[in-house]
């Protein structure tokens, strides 16, 4: 996961700030949205960062499960 950011771009209604983070855009007018936004993004992804460690090297339970369902061969 790639960490928020935070720039000013030009759009045809004027300078707009954009945020990303985790597959999502935000487009504030005013700086103190965008800041605001910018850093609860920055927790999140310090908090998720983290853990991101843990998820990577401890087992998955969706690669170790074993089917519990029969299988019906068909006659011929």
């Amino acid at each position: 996961m790639t960490a928020p950011t935070l720039k000013r771009i030009k759009t045809a209604d004027g300078f707009m700030w954009e945020i990303a983070y985790a597959g999502m855009i935000k487009q504030h007018s005013q700086s103190w949205q965008a800041v605001i936004f910018y850093h609860q993004a920055m927790q999140c992804y310090q908090r998720d960062a983290g853990s991101l460690s843990a998820l990577l090297h401890g087992p998955d339970p969706t690669n170790h499960v074993e089917s519990t369902s029969s299988t019906i061969q068909n006659d011929p």
